[in-house]
């Protein structure tokens, strides 16, 4: 699992830049040139890493790993109680051959709270490629489903790059019953890190974190 940190500020005050490059298995090269500053809600450090990315034609996700990472621990830090995971084998497929593995999960004790996939976003705009990305988050979701012991929503989002869309719904409803019932669900959205992206995910995560603490409250 590769954890980014705040580095300490310099002497002149200035707020410290994170550098993190990595190749095609996702280790850390070294440092680049610093882009133009960045601009949205996220912590300058999340932008940072973000201006890095060459998001349209990036053939491989590895790349694209830190920075959902980070998203992730602004969202859920373990100040919270939650721990992130990354690479994380769905426990009940370990002898299933062909299993993927979930990019990034988001564990409330032991408890899924979040699923993320990432994938390579260069095909982005081939609806058969955006579908098939949904497809496996899907999957992962209704994996996991039914050994969910919590009363709380799971939440899966598909990412491409830092292009995403995402779900969440009850563990015990089925895709064909949350057709009828509903589900909380956003649409394919350009980047994580513009301003619209950051509203509408922090809704999406603040009612199935409001959620947890209810959950947590009840097991006292």
């Amino acid at each position: 699992m590769h954890l980014v940190g705040q580095p300490p500020l310099p002497q002149n005050g200035d707020p410290s830049i994170i550098h993190i490059v990595r190749d095609l298995r996702g280790d850390v090269l070294g440092e680049i040139d610093a882009p133009s500053a960045p601009t949205g809600n996220y912590p300058d450090c999340i932008l940072e890493v973000a201006a890095r990315l060459a998001d349209d034609y990036a053939g491989n996700p590895y790349q694209f790993f830190d920075l959902w990472e980070l998203v992730l621990m602004h969202w859920f830090p373990e100040t919270e109680g939650y721990r992130i995971e990354h690479q994380w084998s769905i426990p009940y497929l370990d002898d299933l051959e062909g299993a993927a593995d979930v990019t990034f999960v988001v564990l409330d004790a032991d408890n899924p709270v979040v699923l993320l996939q990432v994938s390579a976003p260069r095909d982005f705009h081939n609806e058969h490629t955006r579908a098939a990305a949904q497809a496996l988050s899907s999957n992962h979701f209704e994996h996991v489903a039914p050994y969910c012991q919590n009363d709380y929503p799971l939440c899966a989002i598909a990412a491409m790059g830092k292009k995403w869309m995402g779900f969440q719904r009850s563990p015990n409803l089925t895709g064909y019953e949350a057709q009828t019932l509903g589900e909380e669900r956003i649409e394919w959205m350009d980047d994580i890190v513009s301003e619209p992206s950051y509203e509408m995910i922090e809704c999406f995560f603040s009612s199935l974190k409001e959620a947890v603490r209810a959950n947590r409250i009840a097991d006292m």
